[in-house]
């Protein structure tokens, strides 16, 4: 079957027919023009730019670790781990590891939670961050230092623990025919300022929700707890391959004290496995 192109359509109306012509289409209002560029073009961008979209519907929820800190006045608990693309992520691509506390008082004085630092597998002390845009650079180029140095890295590596049959979360993108495109390149010249700006507003909302689920999400420290008071909420790190362990500070009227949760059981986190040779 013959194909069908804008050429042989353009031919089609302007072919003479007993000496008269077929008269030309309607032109199409340009806000009609543009809104149809902008949405092929959207089409074959995707529009939101990964960067700012939320994960999955599907996505499962998050595996319960529910692992204590030694004993102490403050009553801390790692309840679990979230990182990218595991079970309980929100953020499609978030370049950071989320670690869900709850601190329990269980004296009779008030309580503060001064700190909580994540100690990677090299000894270095890594403070939560408070801001998203801050932490995924902190993690990319933490990610470019451990390849420059050798050490093998892998964003949604995960250890046993939270090991999940749920895979990565994949946004395909459509898009368009011939007659789409053709459309589209007829009003880019003046579609593209439009789109852009429609573009920038939609990336600025959803970067707006993103800070404002991590800003909910985020327990500020230091914090302060009263006595038998409990608060749960998630410390935001950046992606360190096999972190050795989270130490908590606190501090009350009768003195201050260190609480250290050694992470062997999170071995693997963000380390690639071995290849297996084939037989």
């Amino acid at each position: 079957m013959r194909s069908i192109n804008a050429n042989n359509c353009i031919d089609t109306f302007e072919r003479p027919l007993r000496g008269r012509f077929w008269p030309r289409p309607p032109r199409l209002p340009a806000a009609f023009g543009i809104a149809l560029a902008c949405a092929a073009l959207c089409l074959l961008t995707g529009c939101v730019s990964s960067k700012y979209k939320l994960a999955g519907k599907n996505t499962p929820p998050a595996h319960a670790l529910n692992v204590h800190f030694p004993p102490a006045p403050l009553d801390a608990n790692l309840a679990t781990l979230v990182i990218d693309g595991g079970p309980g992520s929100w953020k499609l691509a978030a370049f950071w590891d989320e670690y869900v506390v709850a601190f329990h008082n269980t004296g009779d004085e008030p309580l503060q939670v001064a700190s909580v630092t994540l100690v990677d597998f090299a000894g270095t002390s890594r403070s939560a961050g408070d801001d998203p845009w801050a932490l995924e650079r902190e993690s990319k180029t933490l990610e470019r230092k451990y390849q420059d140095a050798g050490i093998t890295f892998a964003r949604i590596a995960a250890p046993r623990v939270l090991v999940t049959s749920a895979e990565p979360v994949v946004i395909a993108s459509a898009g368009i025919g011939t007659a789409g495109a053709a459309v589209a390149a007829t009003a880019t010249a003046v579609a593209l300022p439009v789109y852009g700006l429609a573009i920038l507003g939609i990336n600025k909302h959803h970067k707006a929700i993103i800070k404002a689920e991590f800003d909910r999400r985020r327990l500020p420290l230091p914090l302060t707890l009263a006595p038998g008071e409990t608060r749960t909420g998630s410390l935001f790190f950046p992606m360190v391959p096999n972190p050795r362990s989270l130490d908590l500070n606190w501090s009350n009227e009768s003195g201050s004290g260190d609480s250290v949760l050694a992470l062997d059981f999170l071995h693997g986190l963000h380390v690639p496995a071995p290849k297996t040779p084939s037989p």
